[in-house]
């Protein structure tokens, strides 16, 4: 088993905190400037989405030694993240504001980071198959190809996929605050329709 990556688990300890950092300065500010300028917005929104970009380039470019630890931590932060959002001490749920992109950007990322170190760890552990015919093809890294290998490069995709959508939820709730990323947790936990969330 391979040892969990700390400079993986410290990035994810670390966007974690900072989004709930942000929520709680978030929540503050809402209640003291009830009308924020948008212009605050959209800067705050760029700066965060930037931030993650250059993360995710820098910290994944070369090999990490990624273990199931990494992965569990990754997933796990991005769920209690998305339920710390719906905390009743921030009052969040039900706004249309800026807190709401900053979180989606937070939660998918998280989210990426899980399914990019899931794709790592299948590809380096189960992506090869070992054989007396192709054990020397396996040391330089040629070996067959399995399933895994194939679940790999789609969760790979995946990952991706997922991490510009938060890029693209942030930026777009900076411009046009129309994004209630709460309406899932109301649908499921207070038993309220599509309609009423939009009205």
């Amino acid at each position: 088993m391979n040892k969990p990556s700390k400079a993986l688990l410290v990035t994810d300890l670390c966007l974690f905190a900072f989004a709930v950092v942000f929520f709680l300065v978030c929540s503050v500010w809402k209640n003291l400037f009830p009308v924020t300028a948008s212009l605050i917005n959209i800067c705050l929104s760029a700066v965060c989405a930037l931030a993650v970009i250059l993360l995710m380039l820098f910290q994944y470019r070369g090999r990490q030694a990624v273990s199931i630890i990494n992965i569990i931590v990754s997933f796990a932060l991005s769920i209690a993240l998305y339920g710390i959002y719906h905390l009743p001490v921030f009052g969040f749920i039900g706004e249309k504001e800026i807190q709401n992109g900053i979180c989606g950007l937070f939660v998918f990322t998280l989210f990426s980071r899980f399914a990019l170190n899931l794709s790592v760890y299948l590809k380096s552990n189960y992506g090869y198959t070992v054989t007396p015919s192709n054990l020397r093809a396996n040391v330089q890294g040629r070996g067959t190809i399995t399933g895994a290998y194939v679940i790999a490069k789609i969760l790979k995709i995946y990952a991706v996929f997922i991490l510009f959508g938060g890029i693209a939820i942030a930026v777009f709730n900076a411009f046009m605050p129309v994004i209630d990323i709460s309406t899932p947790y109301q649908m499921v936990f207070l038993h309220k329709t599509l309609a009423e969330i939009m009205n």
